[in-house]
């Protein structure tokens, strides 16, 4: 077996093809020209049978030689026992008989029409005359006594050479077949190929010009998954690289100010700067939980039941202490499977944004399920979110406010965290202006095998 995909596609397509070929062959041979040659042999011999009983009833020589020049005429049969004659126009040629092998059925179909006719085996005899003609003959009965009367024809009569036909026909269908299969094959492998060829830059980091989303249905589904998932990697390449710059240049601000901090209370202790010291620890490590938090929530696999009601109740519950009121408003209960580490982290990232910029404002928290979609809204009454720059916020690091004050614009992380973890789970998120002012954040999960009961 040829190792390469297009070496077996040509080799199957080239078999498949012979292989129907073939038994085309084999059906027109039996249903076509077998029943041909058996009507036409079975015509032959009947004509040959007829002559030899004609020649039995023609009393005289004259006759017998008219009736031997009216069957070379009329039928290319030859009488080769006809009397000779000075007034003959038509001589029975002389032909000697040589060994050939016969390969056409034909002669084997006459050789049993006749034998069926004449009540005995009739063997054809090949032979040659003196010019070198090709002959065919067989020794009929002719009356009593075991007299026998040879009737031959010339073999141009049976000008037919299955043989080469046969051979020329599977050969150059064979030709033409691995030709197409070469063609198909390429024409289908093609896409494949510039697929494999497509791979190896993005496995490298790098990004490469999108496939062409064109040929077959199913081939141009798989370059349009390929560029979506293209797109995707250079996007979270992109994601990774604006963390870890970002985490490096928030770190060092912090770092650099506990440095400072330090080489003043070396000189003179202060309480304040061991304060300002400590929220600088803290926001350092807030800053690290979250970049951590984005691993832990993408490394969980397992899915499990979860009572939507019961886990905005929850979260409520956790931000109860705050100087802002979480209100949860039942629509429906609903249960489904998700997976609840990746699913509370979006609820409770958009809950403390809500909090941040709601200014002191209450956040409500509302579940809505229609059309096969469960919908988490997490509502709060700040200053809401320019439409332009809606999008924007999900990128790493990115800040409505110039400022990189974690009290004033926070870490940049949260809005971030909760589109990729949504996007890896199948799941949308969407910020929407909230009618009478303030923002709308809402996480949409498709109810697909889930279980929904209203109340």
């Amino acid at each position: 077996m040829p190792r390469s995909l297009f070496g077996r596609m040509v080799l199957a397509i080239a078999l498949v093809a012979l292989a129907c070929q073939v038994v085309t062959i084999a059906i027109v041979v039996a249903f076509g020209l077998w029943p041909l040659g058996r009507l036409a042999t079975g015509d032959l011999a009947a004509l040959m049978i007829e002559a030899v009983n004609d020649w039995q009833a023609t009393p005289d020589d004259a006759s017998r030689r008219w009736l031997a020049r009216h069957l070379a005429e009329e039928h290319g049969l030859h009488l080769l026992d006809a009397p000779p004659g000075a007034d003959a126009d038509w001589p029975a040629p002389k032909v000697e008989p040589v060994q050939a092998a016969r390969l056409l059925p034909y002669f084997h179909l006459l050789e049993s029409a006749l034998a069926e006719r004449s009540g005995a085996p009739v063997p054809l005899v090949h032979g040659r005359d003196a010019g070198g003609g090709s002959w065919y003959w067989a020794a009929l009965p002719a009356g009593d006594g075991g007299a026998t009367l040879r009737v031959g024809f010339d073999a141009a009569r049976v000008a037919v050479q299955p043989s080469l036909a046969l051979l020329l026909v599977l050969t150059v269908g064979a030709l033409v077949t691995l030709a197409a299969a070469a063609a198909m094959a390429r024409w289908l492998i093609g896409p494949l190929q510039r697929l494999v060829e497509a791979t190896q830059p993005i496995g490298q980091g790098r990004r490469t010009a999108p496939l062409p989303e064109s040929g077959p249905q199913e081939l141009a589904q798989v370059a349009r998954a390929f560029n979506a998932m293209a797109e995707q990697v250079q996007e979270l390449l992109a994601n990774r690289t604006t963390l870890l710059v970002g985490v490096s240049h928030d770190l060092r601000s912090p770092l650099a100010r506990i440095r400072l901090a330090l080489g003043m209370a070396a000189e003179r202790p202060d309480p304040a700067l061991l304060e300002r010291i400590v929220r600088d620890v803290d926001a350092m490590n807030e800053l690290i939980g979250r970049c951590l938090e984005v691993g832990r929530d993408f490394s969980e696999r397992e899915t499990a039941e979860v009572d939507l009601c019961r886990m905005m109740a929850e979260v409520a519950q956790e931000h109860a202490h705050q100087r802002v009121q979480v209100r949860g408003q039942r629509r429906a209960d609903c249960r489904l499977r998700v997976r609840p580490l990746a699913l509370r982290r979006i609820v409770c990232n958009l809950v403390d944004n809500a909090v941040r910029y709601g200014g002191g404002q209450p956040v409500d928290i509302e579940l809505r399920v229609a059309d096969g979609v469960a919908e988490v809204a997490v509502l709060d009454r700040g200053p809401g979110i320019p439409e332009g720059e809606r999008e924007a916020v999900f990128r790493p690091f990115h800040r409505l406010e110039a400022s990189r004050s974690q009290r004033t614009g926070g870490s940049g992380l949260g809005l971030a965290i909760v589109r990729q973890i949504a996007s890896a789970n199948g799941w949308t998120v969407q910020l929407r202006a909230r009618p009478g002012g303030g923002t709308e954040a809402c996480v949409r999960l498709p109810l697909e095998g889930a279980a929904v009961m209203s109340s």
